[in-house]
């Protein structure tokens, strides 16, 4: 048996999206999401190339190496990356560290 009682039916086009985010919709599209995997991938192959053209003038020994400053890039990346779980566990608290009863001050 139905609810004889109506529903009240949200207006046409609203579809509990808050107005403010619906220009920023399009970030949430496939294409906007790989992206910046391949701009910045190519960026790093472009760098990669103009260093094999451009003459550099080592500081030490290691920037003599073809590619140090990308292979340097990427490990002093995953670097700061790979901290987060140390750091987390270091100075984070507890999930439920604001639901404790008592004084916190």
């Amino acid at each position: 048996m139905s609810d004889p009682t109506p529903t009240p039916e949200a207006p046409a086009g609203d579809d509990n999206v808050h107005p403010a985010a619906k220009p920023f919709l399009w970030l949430d599209t496939k294409w906007a999401r790989r992206a910046p995997f391949w701009i910045f991938g190519g960026l790093a192959l472009l760098l990669l190339v103009l260093e094999a053209f451009s003459p550099l003038h080592p500081a030490s020994k290691w920037d003599d190496v073809f590619g140090f400053y990308e292979i340097e890039g990427f490990f002093g990346f995953c670097l700061a990356v790979l901290m987060g779980w140390p750091l987390r566990r270091l100075l984070g608290r507890p999930e439920d560290y604001y639901d404790q009863e008592g004084d916190h001050d």
